[in-house]
């Protein structure tokens, strides 16, 4: 029972998904880590879903813009997360192009202004999204085809996951903090070890070098997440951690539209 609990205060707080009120307890909150990539589990089920509804109407239609397609595969991620990682992503380039000293960058993280990095950064981060979406939908495609880069919503959050319970935490406040001390850290990194391995090896198996290659971007920005968090900000926080699946999937993105 704990462990669905934790399910749906993971879609609440991670998703913008309309989930029943559960009390946010520390009993309720044990597993909510390991249940994180259920949000990207729901991601991957819509982004395939557009895809198919794209294919359903270009047959009705032979004129379709493949940029229909690349549009919804854009913004699915941020609608149904709330934006949550992408105003953390936001955030942290803020701090990072201040170039400021660690506790003016933490500051930054915690005001709730934009400011010129932040914008610039998702301006980028869309058009390169958007860009990268249109070339791979520019080829003729099926579901299966697509199957290896919808794996990586459930990846970057199982990375995420497992860096909240085996990462230093910046500060001792905040919802990463809340969330590490509220969470059982020794079984989260199992749990999180496990299905990295498993879903990775399917990758490779099924997919050969396309998930080789999809699987060493993934922890080569995890690797990058953990230095540049360390570095700038003596650890992870919130918004760093919404930098890292923002990150992470967009590279993933790159790689899957060269390699396709």
């Amino acid at each position: 029972m704990s462990f669905f609990k934790s399910i749906i205060l993971s879609l609440s707080m991670f998703s913008a998904i309309p989930m029943p009120r559960i009390e946010w307890n520390q009993k309720n909150m044990r597993y909510m880590m390991c249940t994180f990539p259920f949000v990207g589990l729901v991601i991957a089920f819509l982004c395939g879903g557009w895809f198919i509804f794209g294919q359903f109407l270009a047959r009705w239609h032979k004129n379709l813009s493949p940029a229909l397609i690349a549009l919804g595969f854009t913004l699915i991620p941020v609608f149904v997360s709330g934006g949550i990682h992408l105003d953390g992503f936001m955030d942290t380039c803020d701090a990072l192009g201040s170039h400021a000293s660690r506790e003016k960058k933490l500051e930054i993280l915690k005001d709730s202004h934009s400011g010129a990095f932040a914008v610039l950064g998702c301006v980028i981060y869309f058009l390169c999204y958007f860009v990268l979406s249109l070339e791979v939908f520019n080829q003729p495609l099926h579901l299966i085809n697509l199957a290896p880069f919808l794996g990586i919503f459930v990846i970057s959050r199982i990375l995420s996951a497992f860096a909240v319970s085996t990462f230093p935490i910046a500060k001792d406040s905040g919802l990463v903090h809340t969330f590490a001390t509220a969470t059982i850290k020794n079984f989260t990194a199992l749990w999180c070890s496990f299905w990295l391995i498993l879903i990775s090896m399917l990758q490779i198996y099924f997919f050969n070098y396309l998930g080789i290659a999809l699987v060493a971007i993934c922890l080569s920005v995890f690797c990058l997440y953990f230095v540049m968090a360390v570095k700038n900000f003596g650890g992870i926080t919130g918004d760093t951690a919404g930098w890292f699946v923002q990150l992470c999937e967009i590279s993933a993105l790159a790689v899957f539209a060269i390699m396709l």
